[in-house]
């Protein structure tokens, strides 16, 4: 599919994408600050969990007042909760540090909360008979930012700016950055004429094994890849292999090119064929995390992310179709919304468990991520296989 074939409101929705992708650099800045300022990767772990734990009350209280939100003014609501959050990383300093990165990252909690809505939104504005091409497009376009700019981003803090006020300025002018983004969705992008639900109280279609087999799936992904996230990746690149966050960037920028490439060939991929393309991109995901639990070199590290990126890219397609195979267009929020609390409720005890495997060794987390995704991998093989033997 080409791009002037794409709707407008489809084109210029991928369009904001490109435009806050720089500042999602931010998920990897935070640990590195914090433990240049003196946490090590256990308390950053452990404290990222007891924040996730104390923004439960207050989600639950913002479910409770904003029971249905319009989806385009929840996406705005999303992008001024991490100005807002990004601001206070900027006064983490001194005494008032701790409060301010509690703080700060209590709203990036609040704000995840809204989550939801994106790929709500993009059931609703993605024509269905188009769908599977525009996701490559989805896909492609904010991997092209992550290459261009989290280099020059990964240099400037790596080898020029070094100090931590430097990365505290980084996240003001990221938080500053936001006025032009809530602008831009104000003025560009169209309400869809619906109010959709944050969370939900209960489900109106079958729980059949299909529906099942997929939350049991979706929550090993999800606890595997919650156990590597970016404090792992920054602790081994950067305290185990001594080098910069400009190399952490370069894996980032290696993984979008990845990505970018990948799209190309799940665009022209035959749907029928879903099972194996995800069964296949979790294999690459298990070999991505057996190769890491051996203490690679950058280079080798490098290579291996980009391994796991194209096998995370190469399902991301027929995953998402087949999450949305589930349930009809007019209640995809409720259902987002509801996968996304039990997302949530796996990612709160993760920052912990990721940070103590890290602290006994750097790459313990990688080791049992890949037991997860093998997990992952043999229940979609054998529901595959049992589909055929029905047929």
């Amino acid at each position: 599919m080409k791009w002037r074939e794409i709707p407008v409101d489809a084109r210029r929705y991928m369009l904001y994408h490109v435009f806050i992708t720089p500042g999602l650099v931010c998920w990897y800045l935070l640990p590195l600050y914090m433990m240049m300022t003196g946490f090590s990767v256990l308390e950053v772990g452990w404290l990222f969990t007891l924040i996730s734990l104390a923004s439960v009350p207050l989600t639950y209280l913002i479910c409770k007042r904003f029971d249905r939100v319009p989806i385009k003014r929840g996406l705005i609501v999303v992008d001024v909760i991490d100005s807002a959050a990004y601001t206070f990383y900027f006064f983490a300093k001194g005494l008032f540090a701790p409060v301010a990165l509690f703080i700060g990252r209590i709203l990036e909690e609040i704000s995840f909360l809204f989550y939801p809505l994106y790929p709500a939104y993009e059931r609703i504005i993605y024509p269905q008979e188009k769908r599977h091409e525009i996701l490559s497009w989805h896909l492609r376009l904010p991997e092209i930012s992550s290459m261009v700019f989290y280099p020059v981003i990964g240099y400037l803090l790596g080898y020029i700016f070094t100090k931590p006020h430097h990365y505290r300025i980084t996240f003001l002018l990221f938080g500053l950055f936001a006025v032009f983004t809530v602008w831009y969705l104000w003025r560009f992008l169209p309400e869809v004429g619906e109010k959709e639900r944050l969370t939900f109280e209960r489900f109106s279609f079958r729980f059949d094994r299909g529906f099942l087999l997929f939350i049991t799936v979706d929550s090993l992904i999800t606890l595997a890849s919650s156990i590597t996230p970016e404090l792992v990746l920054v602790n081994y690149v950067v305290f185990t292999l001594k080098k910069t966050i400009f190399e952490v960037t370069l894996i980032v920028a290696t993984m979008a090119a990845v990505t970018v490439f990948t799209t190309f060939l799940t665009e022209k991929a035959r749907k029928e064929r879903a099972k194996f393309y995800m069964t296949l991109g979790l294999g690459l995901l298990v070999l991505y995390s057996l190769i890491m639990g051996f203490s690679p070199s950058f280079t080798v590290t490098l290579f291996t992310y980009a391994v796991m990126e194209f096998g995370s890219a190469l399902m991301f397609p027929f995953y998402r179709d087949w999450m949305w195979s589930f349930v009809p267009a007019e209640k995809s929020a409720q259902f987002h919304g509801a996968l996304s609390s039990l997302r949530r409720a796996i990612r709160i005890i993760s920052p912990f468990l990721a940070g103590w495997q890290a602290f006994i060794h750097p790459v313990m987390p990688y080791i049992t991520g890949g037991f997860l995704y093998s997990a992952a991998a043999v229940l979609i093989m054998v529901q595959s296989v049992k589909t055929r033997a029905g047929k």
